[in-house]
């Protein structure tokens, strides 16, 4: 009989199971995956690709017993109406969305939203085993090497073939494995 816990987001209770894990990367038991919609996008568009976020959870997370949760964070602008459709699909498909609206300045706009990633990935400590993080930000080096203290295993996809790299070399070398988002487009680009 599988073990039970209690989802702090949902307040569903999710099985915790084996996980058969990633290809050539050993896994434990329950999965969260952490995606840094921003960092993803321009990485996608670097390399050629719009994203499939469906296929790509699925690629990490192939049984739904596994799944903790996969969260997608974004900064928006509300006047962007493709990024709100995009945020609530992935809410209609099983994602935790979290959004911040854009500050804009004179020149430029700006959102970030690593500091509610870190948040969700150390409150939920708990209830996962593993992290997937979906980001070569390096600023999420110190978040990773804290959850290791915890016990917790964190695997980086990010990519370092593009020019300049997008995979910060910090964050690489703390996580306990790097997936070459590259060497996985056929599995997670839209169709």
């Amino acid at each position: 009989m599988s073990k039970l816990c209690k989802c702090p987001k949902c307040e569903n209770i999710h099985p915790v199971s084996a996980a058969p894990g990633i290809p050539n990367v050993e896994l434990r038991n329950r999965i969260s995956i952490y995606i840094d919609g921003g960092n993803m996008y321009h990485a996608a568009k670097k390399l050629g690709f719009k994203v499939d976020y469906i296929r790509l959870r699925d690629y990490f997370i192939p049984s739904k017993e596994e799944l903790y949760h996969a969260y997608y964070y974004a900064a928006h602008d509300s006047t962007q109406g493709f990024i709100m459709k995009i945020l609530d699909f992935l809410r209609h498909n099983g994602f935790v969305v979290v959004t911040k609206q854009v500050k804009k300045f004179t020149n430029m706009m700006k959102g970030n939203l690593d500091v509610e990633l870190v948040i969700d990935m150390l409150v939920n400590l708990e209830y996962y085993d593993t992290a997937i993080l979906v980001s070569g930000d390096g600023d999420f080096t110190r978040c990773v090497k804290e959850l290791q203290k915890h016990g917790k295993k964190v695997y980086v996809v990010s990519t370092e073939k593009t020019s300049p790299p997008l995979l910060a070399q910090e964050l690489k070398n703390q996580a306990d494995g790097f997936i070459e988002l590259a060497d996985i487009i056929p599995f997670v680009k839209q169709h």
